[in-house]
């Protein structure tokens, strides 16, 4: 097996170094695996930290991939890259090219992992698998391992500013595939295979049974995710302090450490419960707006072109609206009809894919930008099902 020796000397060390820390800080409980390479792994995803926990369970050397915005960071890119050499996926766009540099890293020896959702988990359930993952999963002739990390949603929130809560992680292998087993499926069948494997639902965890992820300021920067007030009915009216959640309408809150809503009268108990039913209203919003009236509305919005080369080009602050069939941003039009593709990173970031062109929107307040992510794949999904 041909392996960079700078980076399986970096991994080895990451090992020896954090693999204390981790076990501790996340009260993480390692599986071993032991599957002679080269391999590719499949894991959901749930916390930044999650490539180092990881690392514990594996003790061969793997390639991660990562988002491409970790290839812009002015100081720090070049030093993750000569220690690590990820293999970057833009979001909001194709993977094709992400897929041959894991083809061709396979190939020449190396073990590469995937977080086949492309995505932390904005509500504790385990998202949507790329059908792309399904194919490259059965025709990269390796073997593939599925594994499960347990518990992170409630020990990193993703919409959580800062602090990790301790409370239960631990490292699970579902499955290993031999490459002859995944030829005789279809895509398909292996991209429902890989979906059921790493599966994950926190909630159903925490009622069967229940552990508390203690930390500071639990409800912080919840409003990244949650915009819709169940009371009033208003956008952008919640804002959380510490535990308590609450809108300018007087609907208050807490969330309790086992992760549930405790008080205000709420009709559902969980953030899954919510997104789901902010998710519907706001779709319902949108097939009822008005054509030149926007329906959403932000401030302090800074608007990056991508450029190749994992450069970018700045065009400063303005702000952000969302009409029926369009996103408009200061003297910029981007019509859904031409947007290919939109994802989000961290919780204040979000790609769009535009014919040609990548962009980056960013919040340098406290907002929720899922909503728009939402609302741009329904109208998305509605125009392709009256082709």
């Amino acid at each position: 097996m041909t392996q960079n020796k700078r980076h399986v000397f970096v991994w080895k060390l990451l090992r020896v170094v954090l693999g204390p820390w981790l076990r501790r800080k996340f009260a993480f409980t390692v599986q071993e695996v032991d599957v002679p390479g080269p391999y590719l792994v499949l894991s959901n995803h749930n916390t930044d930290w999650d490539p180092f926990l990881l690392s514990l369970c594996f003790p061969q050397h793997m390639y991660f991939v990562a988002s491409e915005h970790i290839f812009r960071w002015r100081f720090l890119s070049p030093i993750i890259r000569w220690l690590t050499d990820p293999i970057a996926r833009q979001k909001g766009r194709t993977a094709a090219d992400t897929a041959m540099t894991t083809l061709r890293r396979l190939r020449r020896g190396s073990n590469v992992c995937i977080f086949a959702e492309g995505n932390r988990s904005w509500d504790g359930v385990t998202g949507d698998i790329f059908p792309a993952t399904g194919k490259l999963a059965r025709s990269c002739g390796k073997t593939v391992i599925t594994f499960r990390l347990e518990g992170g949603y409630l020990s990193s929130p993703r919409w959580a500013h800062s602090s990790l809560r301790r409370g239960r992680m631990r490292g699970k292998l579902i499955g290993v595939y031999p490459p002859e087993q995944l030829r005789a499926m279809t895509p398909d069948e292996v991209s429902e295979l890989i979906a059921r494997d790493l599966h994950e639902d926190i909630w159903v965890s925490q009622r069967t049974e229940p552990v508390a992820y203690r930390g500071s300021r639990p409800a912080e920067h919840l409003e990244t995710l949650l915009c819709l007030c169940p009371s009033c009915g208003q956008i952008g009216t919640l804002h959380s302090d510490d535990a308590s959640f609450r809108c300018s309408c007087g609907l208050e809150t807490h969330f309790s450490e086992y992760g549930f809503f405790e008080g205000g009268e709420l009709p559902f108990e969980t953030v899954r419960d919510w997104v789901l039913w902010q998710d519907a209203q706001l779709c319902a919003k949108l097939d009822n707006a008005e054509e030149d009236t926007p329906l959403l509305k932000d401030t302090a919005i800074r608007l990056t072109e991508i450029l190749p080369g994992h450069k970018s080009l700045s065009f400063g602050s303005g702000t952000l609206l969302l009409f029926p069939d369009r996103l408009e941003w200061n003297d910029r039009v981007f019509p859904f009809s031409q947007i290919s593709g939109v994802s989000l990173h961290a919780n204040k970031n979000l790609d769009l894919g535009f014919g040609t062109q990548s962009f980056e929107f960013k919040s340098t307040d406290v907002c929720c930008l899922r909503k728009y992510m939402t609302l741009i794949t329904y109208a998305a999904q509605a125009a392709r099902a009256a082709k």
